[in-house]
């Protein structure tokens, strides 16, 4: 537990302090009549290497983990996967690493570098989130979703990438990269209608937040009291479209094929309120980025994400995986919330949402020593070289 606790929180802070760095240095340098840092400034650099290392040391941290390094070993010993389906990207890759005999702690961090370069790439003009970015990924709960579907977490990350492109509508760009990105994984082609939300005009004046939290509210009612759930009983047709027959046995209920409840515990609780805050200042935030045209895309994005995920809530984690590629943008709407109240000084509100957001490390790590259950272990971390400790 403690191993766990000093490698979130640790992690978190450099990556903060890193990110808080970048961005005083490149408002010093705009402040003397200079141009913005590049992507390629030290301290991103670094921020990636530490992330990367923090990743490929795990050992059995994320649910797949264990999965994925069986795969890679033996592709090592014999020159194949035990596995055939997976995609021809991936497995081109893991080919040549395991050609390269290169050791898995390396195998692991490229995959990390891959995610969090992504991401980092899409906020490179937006490095005044990046402190927050890098502290979220490490204290709520999308570290360890990363270190899971390490595949389609490559591909969740690229798409945080493409916002720009949504932004400027360019299709044939955005479409060929999401094409490419079904190498990987391919769900990735999930993501081709998502582009039309370039047509909704969120650019403009926007409905109230009560709107909006009614709508959350509704679908949070209807994921409660599952009934409609029946209708998922022949469901193979999405499995197949999606990749996620790929995933060994769907009758596993922590994988798919079974309904499950999931209780009104403090986890589940903060997350909500975390999005209650995000759909009540988004006026304040719009005024505030008055010039920023993407922050309407992470919005509409991230809202769809806490909609879907509630509704889905009591179904399984295969038919929820889809979501991870909206939920993503709760990572980046909360970073632009914490700069706001920062900025604005309204501290009482800015601290509550420290805590709200950046607790969840904690709760998920005792959940994980108390209460251990297949799902909540992962959330522990261990070192490959020591994982006993």
């Amino acid at each position: 537990m403690v191993l766990s606790l000093l490698v979130y929180s640790l992690t978190g802070a450099i990556l903060f302090f890193l990110g808080w760095h970048v961005n005083k240095r490149e408002q010093q340098s705009l402040l003397q009549g200079g141009v913005a840092l590049p992507f390629y400034s030290w301290e991103i650099l670094l921020s990636l290497l530490v992330f990367s290392v923090i990743a490929g040391a795990r050992y059995h941290t994320g649910y797949d983990h264990a999965m994925y390094l069986d795969q890679y070993l033996h592709l090592q010993e014999t020159g194949d996967f035990s596995r055939h389906n997976f995609e021809y990207g991936f497995e081109w890759i893991s080919k040549f690493f395991a050609w390269c005999h290169i050791h898995y702690f390396f195998y692991f961090a490229f995959w990390a570098l891959l995610q969090i370069g992504f991401i980092y790439y899409g906020l490179r003009h937006h490095k005044h989130l990046l402190c927050w970015v890098g502290m979220g990924i490490m204290l709520g709960p999308y570290f360890v979703s990363l270190m899971n579907s390490v595949r389609q977490s490559v591909v969740v990350c690229v798409f945080v990438a493409l916002i720009p492109l949504i932004s400027n509508r360019n299709f044939l760009l955005y479409a060929a990269i999401v094409i490419v990105s079904a190498f990987l994984h391919k769900s990735s082609l999930m993501l081709l209608p998502v582009f039309l939300i370039c047509f909704i005009r969120i650019k403009d004046k926007s409905p109230s937040q009560w709107l909006f939290l009614g709508i959350l509210a509704l679908f949070v009612l209807i994921g409660s009291f599952p009934f409609w759930t029946d209708f998922f009983t022949n469901y193979q047709w999405f499995i197949d479209l999606t990749g996620y027959s790929n995933y060994g046995n769907l009758d596993d209920p922590n994988v798919g094929g079974k309904m499950r409840m999931v209780g009104w515990g403090p986890i589940r609780v903060s997350v909500l309120l975390s999005n209650i805050a995000i759909i009540w200042f988004y006026p304040k935030l719009k005024s505030y980025f008055k010039n920023d045209n993407l922050l309407p895309y992470y919005f509409i994005l991230s809202f769809i994400g806490m909609c879907l995920s509630n509704l889905l809530m009591n179904t399984t984690h295969f038919i929820l995986r889809p979501v991870d590629y909206f939920l993503i943008f709760n990572l980046i709407m909360t970073a632009y919330l914490l700069t706001y109240l920062y900025k604005s000084r309204r501290l009482i509100l800015f601290t509550l949402i420290i805590i709200i957001n950046y607790s969840y490390f904690v709760m998920a790590v005792m959940k994980a020593v108390y209460f251990p259950i297949k799902t909540s272990l992962p959330n522990l971390y261990h070192l490959f070289f020591c994982p006993s400790i």
